[in-house]
């Protein structure tokens, strides 16, 4: 079993790079639909969020709206992990390469090609003039940038995320998602693969736990409420909140989802954190 998240510029045919290797390995190929299938099951103004990732939005919008709205990057992560724990799946975009960062058994390739290569294409592809095929590469390069970074804080320019870089100014798809397949041939196997699908059912749900708190309870900007799940239907809260009423009532919404047996209480308020320093 292999995850491969795919992240690609505009125009340098990673989409379709991503269509050829999940064809090729009878991957799950996971994309925007899917994303969106998965948001129905959360809330109206997450799901309004899903939708607007796909538009073009005003510069600043991105760093406004998760700044204030912190329970979405967690949900951002829940879906991310939910979508690979079904196993050979390549998923596509969506900061993949950053949530799935630390797992053995995932393969995070970034898919690039130089600007000219890439604003020729979309003239082609979408039939626009070269001024506004090079408007339309700025806008999308600036948008994602400024995505990535309010979501997760990551440059998509950190070349330690990806175990893989392809330039495709000289590789047509068919040959990119042939090194991809090699790579996947040789790439060490997760050790357990069960064990990985698990983990990242449960941390899928501890994701889930935390977007529930903190969209009701508020934590310190520089310590925030953290769930992990350590182990089948136990959760562990940390943190850092106001005062004991914000500490009950992050435990108490953790209690209510009935996936959970164990829900083990670490949040700190600012009165017993300051006595104990």
């Amino acid at each position: 079993m292999a995850i491969i998240a795919i992240s690609r510029q505009v125009g340098s045919w990673g989409d379709e790079i991503a269509a050829l290797t999940a064809k090729q390995l009878d991957y799950e190929l996971v994309g925007r639909d899917e994303i969106h299938a998965l948001a129905e099951t959360c809330d109206a103004e997450f799901k309004d969020a899903c939708a607007l990732y796909e538009s073009e939005i005003p510069r600043g919008f991105w760093e406004r709206h998760f700044f204030k709205n912190p329970s979405y990057t967690s949900l951002f992560e829940a879906l991310t992990c939910e979508l690979a724990a079904r196993g050979n799946v390549v998923i596509l975009g969506r900061g993949a390469q950053i949530v799935l960062g630390e797992l053995s058994g995932v393969l995070k390739v970034r898919i690039v090609a130089p600007t000219k290569a890439r604003v020729q294409r979309i003239m082609e592809r979408e039939r626009l003039t070269p001024a506004e095929a090079q408007g339309f590469v700025h806008r999308y390069d600036h948008q994602r940038r400024a995505l990535i970074q309010s979501i997760y804080s990551q440059d998509l320019s950190n070349w330690a995320l990806y175990d893989m870089v392809l330039n495709t100014a000289a590789l047509k798809p068919e040959a990119a998602a042939g090194i991809i397949l090699r790579a996947v041939e040789t790439m060490d196997p997760a050790p357990d693969e069960e064990a990985l699908k698990e983990g990242l059912r449960r941390t899928a749900l501890a994701k889930r736990v935390e977007s529930a708190i903190r969209k009701k309870v508020d934590g310190l900007s520089y310590q925030n409420i953290e769930v992990e799940s350590p182990s089948p239907g136990r959760v562990v809260l940390n943190g850092l909140v106001q005062d004991k009423a914000d500490a009950d009532l992050a435990r108490r919404i953790a209690e209510g989802f009935k996936e959970l047996t164990e829900v083990d209480d670490r949040i700190r308020t600012m009165g017993s954190s300051f006595f104990k320093i």
